[in-house]
């Protein structure tokens, strides 16, 4: 359903701006001295219009992904910050479950000191 509800409504949107674009294929200087059109201080080299009306999709385009990255800024710093606790976190609960094996093995010795040949019986216990 959303291929088909995509392709109705994309396609022809397509189709009038590639009609678009051939058809302004004039060739626009840009001027930006608003003072004097006739002669102005700041201008572009004549090129068609679909070029500069592509330009500025892509130009703002570029602009608005460079927006949306910079404002995810903080949320990528705590991403950051909790994977580095995540770590660290993983890190101490193995040195913790491998002192507290020790710990129980050392115990489970001691118990069965009187009979060496029986080997030491480990409790399962559940994190």
């Amino acid at each position: 359903m959303s291929k088909w509800l995509f392709r109705i409504v994309w396609i022809p949107i397509l189709i009038v701006a590639v009609l678009f674009l051939v058809a302004n294929r004039t060739l626009v200087p840009i001027s930006l001295d608003p003072f004097r059109p006739e002669n102005p201080a700041l201008s572009t080299p004549a090129l068609p219009l679909w070029f500069w009306l592509m330009g500025m999709l892509f130009l703002g385009v570029a602009l608005g992904a460079a927006g949306q990255w910079l404002s995810g800024r903080e949320a990528r710093a705590q991403a950051r910050d909790n994977r580095r606790e995540l770590r660290a976190a993983k890190k101490e609960l193995a040195v913790l479950t491998a002192r507290d094996e020790a710990a129980r093995g050392k115990t489970a010795r001691h118990e069965d000191a009187d009979d060496p040949a029986d080997p030491p019986k480990l409790e399962a216990t559940s994190i």
